[in-house]
């Protein structure tokens, strides 16, 4: 019998994927283009806000922006809109998303992701990921982000079971806390060490082939 291991996996960057340029979707969501120290200042300020844990971080962003440089834009209207663009520039990583599957078939699965609560929730239902997912942990609802230890801990909590497995694409953020914590890693960018390294997603039917052998 294989044991049931609880299977983590980061969101952005992982399981979705941006083929835009940011800064193409923040340009769609003014509706008109601005100077590159705009843009800059709102880059900022969002990822200050997501930090901090700050509530409606993309709003205080657009906020702040507007005071600044006396934008006139409305403030709500551009933050939805922009959230929105976002959204609908995410793309599934499909085999990475066959992996998921596959796996949760066995074990229990988890998504453990930094960002706003509802922009994040929005991704997963959007790709169709609820269906095999057990527990989703998102930094601004429940009060710690990765790389502190405590949200790895909390996601131990949330899935009881034999082994812990962490898979992410940034090793500072998710490997290295991940394993600190005593999660079993995979990382996908394979730039340092891990439990497991990928180079490129074509690699991982071999992945899960190693995997599934160390838990069995």
């Amino acid at each position: 019998m294989i044991p049931v291991a609880a299977i983590y996996f980061d969101l952005d960057g992982t399981l979705i994927d941006y083929p835009a340029d940011f800064r193409i979707l923040f340009d769609q969501a003014l509706g008109f283009e601005v100077e590159d120290e705009v843009y800059d200042l709102y880059v900022e300020e969002l990822f200050s806000n997501l930090e901090q844990i700050i509530e409606r971080p993309y709003f205080k962003a657009f906020k702040q922006i507007n005071e600044e440089f006396d934008l006139g834009i409305d403030v709500e209207t551009v933050a939805e809109r922009y959230i929105s663009i976002e959204l609908d520039a995410t793309e599934l990583n499909e085999e990475l998303f066959e992996f998921l599957k596959f796996l949760s078939e066995n074990h229990k699965i988890g998504i453990l992701t930094n960002g706003a609560t509802e922009v994040q929730n929005a991704k997963i239902e959007k790709h169709n990921l609820s269906e095999f997912i057990d527990k989703t942990l998102i930094s601004n609802d429940v009060g710690v982000r990765k790389p502190e230890s405590a949200i790895f801990e909390l996601a131990k909590e949330k899935l009881n079971a034999e082994d812990y497995v962490y898979i992410g694409d940034t090793y500072d953020e998710d490997i290295e806390p991940a394993s600190n914590s005593g999660f079993y890693t995979i990382y996908i960018s394979g730039e340092d060490s891990a439990d497991l390294e990928s180079s490129s997603p074509e690699s991982f039917g071999k992945l899960m082939n190693i995997f599934l052998a160390k838990t069995q």
